[in-house]
């Protein structure tokens, strides 16, 4: 209840602990993350991201933390009928930039 949600699992026998947060800051705003906490390594983080719902749209964005970055623009065109347009790229090489549209009705 309220505006913050976790979730904690476990593997290995405790060895490795996954935390899941979100945090919806408002109706049209959230972030979340995903981290993975062990005694090798105290902060492992899976991802990073964000959802905004704007006048033209939903806007989704996140950071992965092998250094990919991706978003997409949610927008419903005619009524059940929604159009998605996304791109992903690594922070380090842009060249290998992928793109992609969906339509679903």
């Amino acid at each position: 209840k309220g505006p913050l949600f976790a979730s904690l699992t476990s593997a290995s026998k405790f060895s490795t602990v996954t935390l899941g947060v979100v945090y919806k800051v408002n109706d049209d705003f959230s972030l979340v993350s995903l981290t993975t906490h062990s005694s090798d390594k105290i902060c492992d983080v899976g991802g990073v991201g964000a959802s905004y719902k704007a006048a033209f749209g939903t806007v989704k964005a996140k950071y992965t933390g092998s250094g990919l970055v991706s978003a997409a623009l949610i927008k419903e065109v005619a009524p059940k009928v929604t159009l998605t347009a996304s791109g992903t790229a690594s922070l380090s090489d842009f060249s290998n930039f992928k793109y992609g549209l969906g339509i679903s009705m």
